[in-house]
């Protein structure tokens, strides 16, 4: 499958793998390895979060660069996570993690030790509106190297009626680039009639 993927998108466009922490490290390890022959961006949550000896070992044993941190919470969740080194670039969700201060505070802490920055975004276009707000304030990863990386923004693209239903403007991608919502707060303004139309059928 990764295969298909890779010759079907070119050498020139990023791939990445999400396991949806749905191994244990040895058949992370077992994956990884098929894989890594196709220039994998990153390896995101092969192995349960709470499982960091895991996420070490499975690190160890890989070039492919491991992500993970979706189902961490505050800058205090994430310190450990770096302290230990499991990974090599975090992805706090900023709906999730402590809103868009805090997650600002764990990318500053993540620039401290290295670790390089990614927020993930899942859910609606509120959640894409913030997620946006964030990058637009984030150091490129590694801003020392010679090729500093810019965080991406992670715009699920799969069937959902709620996403940009909210929204009175959705937000959409141009050739690849989403445009920052400029307005008051996060950029965007609520549809409340869709908003209510969702309620009714709950």
């Amino acid at each position: 499958m990764t295969r298909a993927v890779r010759e079907a998108i070119g050498p020139n466009v990023a791939l990445m793998v999400d396991a949806n922490h749905a191994y244990d490290s040895v058949a992370a390890i077992r994956l990884g390895r098929t894989i890594e022959q196709f220039d994998i961006g990153w390896f995101e949550e092969p192995v349960p979060p709470e499982d960091i000896a895991g996420h070490l070992a499975v690190k160890a044993a890989l070039s492919i660069p491991l992500a993970g941190g979706e189902c961490e919470f505050t800058r205090y969740g994430f310190r450990n996570l770096l302290v230990s080194r499991a990974v090599d670039l975090v992805q706090p969700d900023t709906c999730a993690a402590g809103g868009l201060s805090e997650s600002k505070k764990i990318a500053d802490m993540a620039e401290a030790f290295g670790v390089r920055y990614n927020p993930h975004v899942w859910g609606t276009g509120i959640a894409i509106a913030a997620s946006l707000q964030l990058i637009a304030v984030l150091p490129p990863h590694t801003p020392t190297s010679l090729a500093p990386l810019e965080p991406t923004l992670e715009f699920d693209r799969t069937e959902h009626p709620l996403r940009q239903a909210v929204l009175k403007e959705p937000i959409e991608h141009t050739k690849g680039i989403v445009r920052v919502p400029g307005g008051p707060g996060l950029g965007i303004e609520i549809d409340r009639e869709a908003l209510a139309r969702f309620g009714a059928h709950s």
